[in-house]
């Protein structure tokens, strides 16, 4: 039997395709005749496009491009447009007059190339219907995922294939379900397809990468640090966005847009009040500070890299929280996972958190520990030479006094004055705060020091008991030896008269 077919040269946006054949009988609908051949009815034998390397969550859907007529007497099949690919091509100003012929002759780009797209590639046409099918009623068939395959049965024809529900970035896709010849009978060559997909997500840091907790103290700066993954959007995509969004607590101030840094690769960018150019003056980011919050609009068409690394400066104000509850700082990325149409995804949220701590001292009589000392000033250093000060404060009424906004480590409290009738102590009193051996405070975040006041005239004895009464001892030895001298010289005196 004499067999002829229209030679369907169409490419595949894809790592590779197989072809899967059975033998068939070829059937037909009488009510749906060919144009190009009106002794032609459409095809109505059915396949399977099958897509690889897909997420159990992705959802397929494949629009027809081409159908397929047979006439049962000529033995012979032609291919025709669809009419929703028809009223596409007689939408666009480049392919109202593309021919199936010229369809048939498109090759097709590399689609995460970064090269320059034609006009004349099948990539940058089927690219162009993926964006009309997204705000035009078409027909599709839906396919079915299960685990990382989804898979359809579908009509013979040519197939966009792309998804309907995502949270990764695919590259278009043509599927081939053709009739082709083998031997004396037809054969339904089924696609697969190995998906190219990529996907994004966002990594936060606080002080250096890798850490997520950080303490400081109020009023000291820092960095936090974050890294993006970039999606391969296909060259032809028309909507790549690609923006962070990080929000910082009321404890914490941002600093000035002149501080942040952004670099993709190795490139580090031009940061000019927030306006971030490559070394070709291309902007690549913008950066806008609006309250806590502060947003980066990426420009990826100007990124050759898969990640972005964005560092910026910011301190803890009088307002922070202080303790374990932290100050919390939270970032999003949104980006496109629908690069021909506008449909977009934001990430579950990164947090980092960046802690301080307060200081609490309580004084009081050391022969009565309901006796509390107020009014009485302290100075607090982070060093024990007493050389770096970080505070002060003076004891209330309830001789009480502490100071907000202190990271962990150890002070030390140098008691500049006192109340009326106690001694000023020489040394300083040491105090941990959040570090092993602290004690925490009367209040939550804050960490204590108890202080003893003497009385003024009275020595504090530091050894045992024994140690007291030597001294007592010494003191009675140098009283009789005062009396003995007093008492030889007044009986030397009566001697002498």
């Amino acid at each position: 039997m004499k067999k002829k077919i229209i030679g369907l040269l169409i490419a595949v946006f894809t790592f590779g395709m197989f072809l899967n054949v059975d033998a068939v009988t070829i059937t037909t609908d009488s009510s749906k005749k060919g144009t190009t051949d009106t002794s032609s009815l459409l095809a109505t034998n059915t396949g399977t496009i099958t897509v690889s390397n897909v997420s159990s969550t992705d959802k397929l859907v494949a629009y027809k491009v081409l159908d397929v007529y047979y006439n049962s007497t000529s033995n012979v099949f032609t291919y025709e447009f669809t009419t929703s690919f028809k009223a596409f091509l007689a939408s666009s100003t480049t392919y109202k007059n593309l021919t199936v012929e010229q369809y048939y002759a498109l090759t097709s780009g590399d689609i995460t190339s970064g090269s320059t797209r034609t006009q004349s590639t099948l990539d940058k046409l089927v690219s162009a219907y993926a964006a009309y099918v997204k705000t035009h009623s078409s027909t599709n068939s839906a396919l079915t995922t299960t685990g990382t395959n989804a898979t359809g049965s579908v009509a013979v024809g040519a197939y966009l294939v792309i998804p309907s529900i995502t949270n990764n970035v695919f590259a278009v896709m043509v599927a081939n379900v053709i009739p082709t010849p083998s031997d004396n009978t037809w054969v339904i060559s089924n696609a697969t397809i190995k998906a190219k997909v990529s996907s994004a997500s966002l990594t936060k840091y606080i002080g250096s990468e890798g850490s997520k907790d950080g303490n400081y103290s109020v009023g000291e700066e820092f960095s936090y640090i974050l890294v993006g993954t970039v999606p391969q959007f296909p060259t032809n995509a028309t909507n790549t966005t690609y923006t962070i969004n990080d929000t910082v607590g009321t404890g914490i101030t941002l600093s000035a847009l002149s501080t942040i840094s952004i670099k993709y690769g190795s490139t580090t960018l031009t940061n000019t009040n927030g306006t971030f150019k490559n070394s070709s003056g291309k902007t690549v980011a913008t950066a806008t500070i609006t309250g806590q919050k502060l947003t980066i609009v990426f420009n990826v068409s100007y990124i050759d890299s898969t990640t972005v690394t964005v560092q910026y400066k910011a301190k803890l104000n009088t307002g922070a929280t202080l303790g374990d509850g932290g100050n919390l700082n939270s970032a999003t990325l949104t980006y496109a996972n629908d690069p021909y149409g506008t449909g977009t995804t934001t990430t579950a949220a990164v947090n980092v958190s960046a802690f301080t701590y307060g200081i609490e001292a309580f004084i009081y009589s050391d022969k009565d520990n309901s006796v509390k000392l107020s009014g009485v000033k302290f100075e607090v250093y982070s060093d024990s030479s007493l050389n770096t000060k970080v505070g002060e404060f003076t004891t209330d009424g309830n001789g009480r006094g502490s100071l907000a906004g202190v990271k962990a480590g150890t002070y030390y409290l140098k008691q500049v004055s006192t109340a009326a009738g106690y001694t000023l102590p020489k040394d300083a009193v040491p105090v941990k705060v959040k570090i092993p051996g602290a004690t925490a405070g009367t209040v939550t975040g804050y960490y204590r020091a108890d202080i003893a006041a003497y009385e003024a005239g009275s020595l504090p004895f530091t050894g045992g008991s024994g140690t007291s009464l030597f001294s007592l001892i010494g003191l009675l030895v140098i009283g009789a030896s005062a009396v003995a001298i007093i008492v030889y010289r007044n009986n030397k005196e009566e001697v002498a008269e």
